[in-house]
């Protein structure tokens, strides 16, 4: 009898590693895999009930001691069905558990958050973590041209979608470190995904945190303000709007956009890692949104809106996400890199709205 039970068990585990070979192959998602898994010993079950007469006569036989041919192998099927079903329910909700992060490598390596630091610190359990990394900091790093520009754009429309397609089911979470025209460019190709974690890096600790779910009273954080030129020029058909939250984006630096008015968004005291909430992360956004659809009622001949921030991973994510859904309601829109050692100080932008008519989303201007 012990020979047989070892002989279901590995019966099992052959069974257990062609349905994953598969599944991998056929591209079957996981929740799939284990609800087929389930359905599978249902049906080994189902398959081995015997008929009410085989019923009758085994109970009958159950009394009296007596051995019928095939009971033992019927008990041994259900036994295998009824471990089938077993896994195929602790699978499927180990895989509802998972989290699936998104994580930006643009500026330079920072760590992964599959790290097992980072995973201790943000109280993730390991083994629940799917991460998936845009890195193209040796492109970014060799300069911005239309080469380099074109491979990268690919790689993040290529990667957003599969995190998008991949997480679908799950917790989906981003983090990053990336030129921000960049960052908000991944965002409009998430902005179907549902991002429900946001994981910032703390460089003073050389550490990440996540924005806190606890909503705040809005005075309880700094206030995000808004300020257009008093004496606007209407007629202009471009305007710059400079958002200040992890540094104030000085005039003097934006000499470039000439005869263009300023928009400013902004925090009296901009710093890093000010964003501390998603709920103080949502009224931001929310603000930028009002501020950039606004613009039109002041500029009605506006056709491109030069964007310049200092602001952190989590807002040009969400930036670049409204941008999308608001995509009809907007004008152009460039968002600018800065670099503090180059002249000008803004070297180049991305567009990062889309015009089916000119596909101009992810283009260079310099």
């Amino acid at each position: 009898m012990k020979n047989v039970y070892m002989g279901v068990f590995i019966v099992i585990i052959i069974v257990w590693i062609i349905l994953n070979l598969i599944f991998k192959f056929i591209g079957e998602k996981e929740t799939n895999i284990a609800k087929k898994i389930s359905g599978l010993g249902i049906s080994i079950i189902g398959c081995t009930i015997p008929g009410i007469s085989d019923s009758i006569i085994e109970i009958v036989a159950k009394l009296f001691n007596v051995e019928t041919q095939g009971i033992s192998n019927v008990y041994i099927w259900w036994i295998f069905g009824g471990i089938l079903i077993i896994i195929g329910i602790i699978l499927n909700r180990d895989i509802k558990d998972r989290v699936f992060i998104l994580n930006m490598f643009g500026i330079f390596s920072q760590l992964e958050i599959s790290d097992v630091q980072n995973i201790h610190d943000l109280k993730i359990s390991d083994f629940k973590v799917k991460e998936i990394i845009i890195d193209f900091v040796d492109t970014f790093k060799s300069g911005i041209n239309d080469k380099s520009n074109e491979l990268i754009v690919k790689k993040i429309k290529d990667e957003c979608k599969k995190f998008s397609n991949r997480s679908k089911d799950f917790v989906s979470c981003y983090t990053g470190m990336g030129p921000i025209p960049y960052t908000i460019l991944a965002g409009t190709y998430l902005a179907d995904s549902k991002v429900e974690r946001y994981f910032e890096y703390k460089r003073s600790e050389n550490k990440y945190y996540e924005l806190k779910n606890k909503k705040y009273r809005k005075n309880s954080y700094q206030e995000l303000k808004e300020e257009f030129p008093t004496n606007k020029r209407i007629n202009s058909k471009k305007v710059v709007v400079s958002i200040s939250i992890t540094r104030k984006v000085e005039d003097f630096d934006l000499v470039q956009f000439t005869n263009q008015d300023i928009i400013k968004l902004y925090v009296d005291n901009p710093c890093d890692n000010l964003i501390t909430s998603k709920d103080q992360l949502y009224d931001y956004k929310e603000k930028i949104c009002f501020c950039l659809e606004k613009i039109k009622t002041y500029y009605n001949q506006v056709e491109t809106i030069n964007l310049v921030a200092s602001i952190p991973s989590c807002i040009s994510l969400e930036i670049g996400k409204l941008i999308s859904l608001n995509n009809n309601r907007l004008p152009e829109i460039v968002s600018y890199h800065y670099n503090n050692s180059s002249v000008p100080k803004y070297e180049f932008g991305i567009v990062v709205t889309e015009n089916p008519t000119d596909n101009k989303k992810g283009k260079l201007i310099t």
